[in-house]
């Protein structure tokens, strides 16, 4: 049975990072640590629509941590998916497929897409959002990009490099590439992944940071607040776990303590010391992997210049 896939690379944005979910560099620009401009492309779309690599409201406003001039942002990957889609309809163009058309990536774009899930990586820290959605993520960001396949038949054989409609592995007499149109954008793209090293300073300095005096003693003067409020939690992270987030909306009670919540942390600066102490491990981890964070950036932003070059070229050889 042949295989069919929903490309599910060509919109995972948070395939592409681990422990992120992975955001945007702030205007469409280019990310830290990669100096090449973006070209514009062909197949433009609203970029001031796209989410900002850094919170633009509430507690978490205008923060960031270091390790994020390492994580894969919106941007790179909408950039990379654009390349992909170029990439994809030269090859299949070449074999008669003119009207191949995926999806043009960046047009729905989700509200929020940080590498750092900033907005979110303390526990709740919009006081809008918590009044409206309690801890349930905004719809907007529920939705589902739209799925989309390769044709049945001769179009999914060469793109995918496989099926009768080939012949000795050509098609109408010409040779399709080995993995077909699929495999050769692979080869001539390469793929843009989160590095692990800094997947592992993303995730590991949030765990050190919890273990903090300083830490720790704000986290009781919010719980303190929250006990005067009538809610009963030793942990930031406790209330949103305590309700049952898949149901379609937020209960009274769950928007009630989640407002709670929100006016506690400000109350008691609780994200602002808490970003502070992160950052200071952030930066220590990255003084100690520092060689091998510049060679996964390296690696990321070779990615990420081939990805504009074919951009730029409208994905022509």
């Amino acid at each position: 049975m042949r295989k069919r896939q929903a490309l599910a690379g060509f919109f995972a944005a948070a395939a592409l990072t681990t422990g992120i979910v992975v955001n945007s560099a702030g205007g469409g620009g280019a990310a830290q640590g990669d100096p090449s401009p973006r070209p514009v492309a062909a197949n433009a779309v609203d970029e001031s629509k796209w989410p900002s690599r850094t919170p633009e409201r509430g507690l978490a406003k205008g923060l960031s941590l270091p390790v994020e001039k390492y994580l894969v942002g919106y941007t790179d990957v909408v950039d990379w998916q654009r390349a992909q889609r170029d990439l994809w309809m030269s090859c299949m163009a070449r074999f008669g497929f003119e009207k191949f058309g995926p999806p043009v990536p960046g047009v729905n774009p989700p509200v929020e897409f940080n590498d750092a899930n900033m907005p979110r990586r303390y526990g709740a820290s919009d006081a809008t959002q918590a009044a409206k959605y309690g801890y349930h993520l905004p719809p907007e960001q529920l939705e589902e990009p739209p799925a989309w396949e390769p044709a049945a038949g001769a179009e999914e054989a060469v793109f995918l490099g496989e099926g009768p409609e080939l012949s000795g592995g050509t098609y109408n007499g010409v040779t399709v590439p080995q993995g077909g149109c699929r495999g050769e954008t692979e080869r001539r793209l390469g793929h843009l992944a989160q590095g692990e090293d800094a997947s592992k300073v993303n995730a590991s300095s949030m765990t050190l940071s919890l273990k903090q005096p300083g830490v720790q003693n704000v986290i009781d003067d919010w719980a303190a607040c929250m006990k005067d409020k009538g809610h009963a939690f030793d942990d930031p992270y406790k209330p949103a776990a305590s309700f049952d987030l898949s149901t379609p909306t937020a209960s009274a009670e769950e928007i009630e303590v989640a407002t709670a919540d929100v006016a506690c942390k400000g109350e008691t600066g609780l994200i602002k010391v808490w970003s502070a102490e992160e950052t200071a491990i952030q930066n220590q981890q990255i003084a100690a992997k520092k060689t091998s964070l510049d060679a996964e950036l390296a690696r990321t932003n070779t990615v990420k210049t081939t990805a504009r070059r074919v951009i730029s070229e409208g994905g022509a050889k």
